[in-house]
């Protein structure tokens, strides 16, 4: 056969393969999900009833009396309110941290005593506890080994496990030394298994194009690395940040005092971890160039959880006001425009568990003055813009068919999250049931 008739049944060959592809997955489901009343995310208000038409995996159209096509399943949520699924974006399924624990002895125990198949298999079961709180996607940013948050991510993907959309970063970029306390001895290289420690300018693209090889959805870098003293230059977030944008991924970054929160937001990076200390000239620099905040700072709930197990807890009213800089400091961020989106950078036993404490997140930040309404949209049309993907934490056309149900109207209180009666992630029913939502 002569090489002009090799490359036409190759072209041939390849034009007939996604038609057979798709005839090997058959049609795809349909599913109408008619809906009490809708939260528009963009709108940030409740709009009334409405029908959600499903196609496989995407919504194909919202409207009012959609007659549901021949074959359809149709899902009768006219009781409840329906919501887009919920997103956390700063999570750690690949870490627990114990009381008395630093993270060297964290590392310590994960790569030595444990393994990256009982740490993988610990992650999953995290990722469940998102799932059935009603959180479809998280973000997951670092100390999750060589890359453990992207394996999970494919095993999730590929249906072996069940869990949420993982939007990971892999080790996080960061100064000499990583997160770990200091060590004049590391023989086990526990930071550089837990952690891509940037020398230079060069180095840090060369991090960033690694990162994006492997699969990461985000980049996280740590401008300073606290309880550690180091700190990366302004020349080498500059250079994670420019090569970031040459391959459409955004740079979240882990920052607490105002001079590298400022540093970072100068660089370009899409968000501000945490920034505990930020003044109100940085958070109008910040809400300037569009960069978001994700506050993760406990509610009053969680903190009496955490605090529950201690030989003496301090009493109600003090550790209500210990959360009061938290909740001034997320204050003064709206209030100048800042962007906020949710994030429970949750990573010590909690009993409640992992999606307990995202739910539990919103409540600090109501506590902090936002509105139940601001609070739901921070975990789904401000989520969703931050992680970069225009079908996440939105219910219309081409979106993703992630969705949770609740009896009650969450605009008016967040109450009706504590006890989902349905999840659907991809068009796919993943915890709960219509019933209690059926007309």
């Amino acid at each position: 056969m002569s090489r002009l008739t090799f490359a036409a049944a190759a072209a041939l060959l390849a034009a007939c393969l996604p038609t057979a592809a798709a005839a090997q997955r058959g049609p795809q489901p349909v599913t109408l999900v008619r809906a009490g009343n809708l939260f528009d995310s963009e709108a940030g208000r409740m709009v009334g009833p409405r029908d959600i038409l499903i196609r496989g995996e995407r919504v194909a159209e919202v409207g009012q009396g959609l007659a549901a096509p021949e074959g359809a399943t149709v899902v009768d949520l006219s009781r409840c309110s329906v919501l887009p699924g919920l997103i956390d974006a700063h999570t750690h399924l690949l870490l627990e941290q114990r009381e008395g624990e630093g993270l060297s002895d964290v590392a310590a125990r994960d790569q030595a005593a444990q393994g990256d198949v009982y740490r993988v298999l610990s992650g999953a079961r995290r990722g469940r506890q998102y799932l059935e709180a009603g959180f479809t996607t998280v973000r997951d940013l670092g100390n999750s080994g060589g890359y453990l948050d992207l394996m999970l991510e494919r095993g999730i993907n590929d249906g072996l496990v069940s869990g949420p959309r993982i939007y990971g970063s892999g080790p996080g970029l960061a100064p000499a030394g990583g997160q770990m306390e200091p060590m004049p001895s590391d023989p086990h290289h526990l930071v550089d298994a837990e952690y891509r420690i940037v020398s230079s300018p060069d180095d840090a693209r060369a991090a960033v194009r690694d990162a994006v090889a492997r699969g990461a959805d985000v980049i996280k870098m740590y401008p300073e690395a606290t309880p550690q003293r180091t700190r990366m230059s302004v020349a080498e977030m500059a250079a994670v940040v420019s090569e970031a944008r040459r391959h459409d991924i955004p740079v979240a970054a882990h920052a607490t005092s105002d001079e590298a929160i400022r540093e970072a937001v100068e660089a370009g990076v899409t968000s501000i971890e945490h920034a505990y200390e930020v003044s109100d000239e940085t958070l109008r620099l910040m809400a300037s160039k569009g960069v978001w905040l994700v506050p993760t700072d406990a509610s009053l709930e969680m903190a009496l959880e955490f605090t529950s197990t201690w030989p003496e807890q301090p009493p109600r009213e003090e550790i209500d006001r210990h959360l009061q800089t938290g909740r001034e400091r997320l204050a003064r961020a709206h209030r100048l425009g800042v962007r906020i989106a949710l994030g429970s950078d949750l990573y010590i036993p909690y009993g409640p568990g992992r999606g307990a404490g995202s739910r539990a997140t919103m409540d600090g930040y109501v506590e902090a003055g936002l509105s139940p309404t601001q609070a739901l949209q921070s975990a789904t049309w401000e989520a969703g813009r931050l992680l970069g993907d225009d079908g996440l934490g939105v219910l219309r056309t081409n979106a993703w068919a992630d969705l949770v149900a609740v009896e009650g109207d969450p605009t008016q209180g967040l109450a009706p999250l504590r006890t989902p009666r349905l999840v659907m992630k991809g068009g796919r029913t993943e915890a709960g049931d219509a019933t209690g939502c059926a007309g």
